[in-house]
């Protein structure tokens, strides 16, 4: 398996997989890699893909995919010092399955891959959603860094949708307009309680103009997709009880 990678791209895999775990197993077969990787105290999971026409080149003559588990932290020490025009090269061997050899810049690092029998394989959560938007991240990211620290905040979906912060010193709201973020909602009233910190390590690999589409209920697991610098991200959050 050969894969070259944008500066751009890579720098965005180990950021979202860095935010989740230290040690994620990445699935390579015809179609590209991905991994799911799940927040070490359970309340996040999250699925990245890269697929095959995301990457520079691509190569993969395996007749089933392939398992490979490594430390984040090796490939980001590759990644770190890259720059906009250049590329990382991840090239594996199944008939040497010890090593994962990433090159850039005339640098070659050969990767001790880890036991990938030891990783647990998580699944999805089943969702029932009520609810749908697709929400600005540059505003998320306003209201979400706002309030931090907090231990959570409300999503009230109705008519429009609204997030809603407060303590006993202030209250922080931030409202969309059901229009403009393309809600649907089924009749009722639903709302779902979320740890703020949580959801913006989920949506760490996100930038001003992304549009984050949100589904969920009340009460229950809130579910987003998006696209980034060739990726694409599938994340579930668990509500705060």
């Amino acid at each position: 398996m050969k894969m070259e990678l944008s500066a751009k791209t890579a720098k965005a895999f180990v950021k979202g997989v860095e935010k989740m775990t230290e040690m994620p197993l990445l699935v390579f077969d015809a179609n590209g890699v991905k991994t799911r990787t799940i927040k070490s105290d359970n309340t996040a999971l999250l699925d990245i893909q890269i697929p095959k026409e995301s990457a520079e080149s691509f190569e993969y003559t395996a007749s089933n995919s392939v398992e490979v588990a490594v430390l984040i932290a090796d490939i980001k020490d590759m990644t770190k010092s890259l720059v906009v025009k250049d590329t990382l090269f991840i090239e594996y061997d199944i008939d040497d399955p010890t090593w994962l050899v990433l090159s850039a810049n005339g640098v070659e690092k050969r990767v001790r891959c880890k036991n990938a029998s030891l990783i647990k394989r998580h699944k999805a959560p089943s969702t029932h959603s009520k609810w749908s938007a697709d929400l600005p991240f540059k505003q998320t990211k306003a209201f979400l860094s706002s309030c931090s620290k907090e231990s959570s905040f409300e999503i009230m979906v109705e008519d429009s949708m609204q997030f809603q912060s407060k303590n006993d010193d202030e209250k922080l709201t931030l409202d969309f307009d059901k229009d403009e973020i393309n809600l649907h909602c089924e009749d009722g009233k639903y709302i779902t309680h979320l740890t703020p910190e949580t959801f913006l390590a989920l949506l760490s690999v996100a930038s001003a103009k992304t549009l984050i589409r949100v589904k969920g209920s009340n009460g229950e697991v809130v579910e987003a997709h998006w696209k980034e610098a060739g990726l694409i991200l599938t994340g579930w959050i668990a509500p705060r009880t």
